[in-house]
């Protein structure tokens, strides 16, 4: 299908061209009334497929046929989510990649003429009141925010009739705070669109609560360089749901946004503090991020050893192990591999040629106290793991001990026994 290029394809054969390949591909990858998780990446294959033509047809300007069609893979998208294994997560990057397609026909129609950007709205409200949606809430309302930008004060009292019906149909459900939390959401971008910024601020800051609402607040107050306002919102919420987990990838993650502020708005100080903050609550990135502050304004010696004292009574092990590598502090990594020897294996690498000894004995009495505890075969292959890798870092006389103590200890395991004579042959 990508072959032969949507430009070869006459534009109104494209939506027929969709129907069916996704109807075939459902067809092709049902078992028994079943689509599996490698049948469920089968079709979403096909339906990246079905987009790459989409995009296609936009790009000549097919605008209305790449909307419809575009649509119409979402809605089939979230019809295979509601029956299909889609635990691989391809089902819900196509429908990602779905959104992204739409928004973009949607921009691209909102510069035609007013005739085109109705019939593109009335086909966004249509898709969105199918049932396949209900349980899908989320889903719903992101396919009534891509027609915002296609409204006038005229047609937006459609959409708004529309969020209407649902709200009120939402009162029976489980979470109708959920749906109404979404309704404002779409009301205030549609007025945003409609009315301005700052004709709307009032409405944004009745809805604060709302974290997707407040993101917004904070960017326009960064916009306007009102620095103390984008970090009096942030703040709120920061102190408001202290986390020990840091999501780095998370726009909500509100210790993520306050740096963010603090570094666009130059202040060094709150800079320093917040990033050493979110290095002690495991976020790696940081250490370079300090690194860099502190060099810019001299000081990074004078902080280096009680930054490493403060990460390593985080008792963040992973942070602050990945820091010891990055800086090459070996005797450190050492001291915190004998006090805990996590991932001992792992670790050991990186030590091993400068203190050989001291990582064959933790290995010796890590192998002893792990085969103390292993019931069966599968936990012994990973001892013998262990001892392969003690042979391949040159402590084979340990490794000769360890596994003449274990056979002596433990002669009545035919598989232990089975697995060390395997592990032997390497010595």
């Amino acid at each position: 299908m990508k072959e032969r290029g949507a430009a070869m394809i006459p534009t109104e054969d494209i939506m027929p061209i969709v129907k069916n390949t996704i109807a075939a591909s459902i067809k092709c990858n049902t078992h028994r009334g079943y689509i599996g998780w490698s049948s469920c990446n089968n079709i979403c294959m096909d339906m990246h497929d079905c987009l790459d033509m989409c995009a296609e047809t936009l790009a000549i300007s097919g605008y209305m046929v790449a909307l419809e069609s575009a649509t119409y893979i979402l809605v089939s998208g979230v019809k295979l989510a509601s029956h299909a294994d889609s635990s691989s997560g391809m089902l819900t990057d196509v429908i990602m990649c779905t959104y992204e397609l739409i928004e973009k026909c949607a921009k691209e129609v909102e510069k035609q003429d007013k005739q085109m950007r109705d019939q593109a709205l009335a086909l966004i409200i249509k898709e969105a009141k199918k049932s396949v949606f209900d349980g899908w809430t989320d889903w719903r309302y992101d396919l009534l925010k891509c027609g915002i930008c296609l409204c006038d004060e005229k047609s937006a009292k459609k959409l708004e009739k529309v969020l209407g019906t649902l709200l009120e149909i939402s009162r029976e459900d489980y979470y109708p705070e959920y749906t109404k939390k979404e309704d404002l959401i779409v009301r205030y971008l549609l007025h945003r669109h409609l009315y301005g910024k700052k004709n709307t601020q009032k409405e944004l800051y009745q809805n604060i609560a709302i974290n997707e609402l407040r993101i917004i607040a904070i960017k326009d107050a960064m916009e306007d360089k009102n620095y103390d306002e984008a970090e009096k919102l942030c703040l709120e919420k920061a102190n408001a749901e202290e986390t020990w987990h840091y999501h780095s990838s998370d726009p909500e993650d509100w210790n993520n946004v306050l740096y963010d502020i603090y570094k666009t708005a130059n202040i060094t100080e709150k800079q320093i503090a917040q990033a050493k903050k979110l290095l002690l609550m495991g976020n790696e990135k940081f250490w370079g991020v300090l690194k860099q502050i502190y060099k810019e304004c001299g000081a990074w010696n004078k902080n280096y050893e009680s930054l490493l004292d403060e990460l390593k009574d985080s008792k963040r092990t992973v942070c602050y192990r990945s820091v010891l590598i990055s800086e090459n502090e070996k005797k450190r990594l050492l001291e915190d591999v004998m006090e805990n020897p996590y991932d001992l294996f792992y670790y050991g690498k990186y030590l091993v040629k400068e203190y050989p000894e001291q990582i064959y004995e933790l290995c010796y009495k890590e192998i002893s106290e792990s085969c103390a505890q292993a019931k069966d075969r599968r936990e012994y292959k990973k001892i013998t793991k262990n001892i392969a890798q003690l042979i391949k870092w040159k402590g084979k006389d340990t490794a000769k001990l360890v596994i003449k103590e274990l056979k002596q200890t433990y002669p009545r395991r035919p598989a232990l026994l089975d697995e060390l004579e395997k592990v032997e042959k390497k010595l």
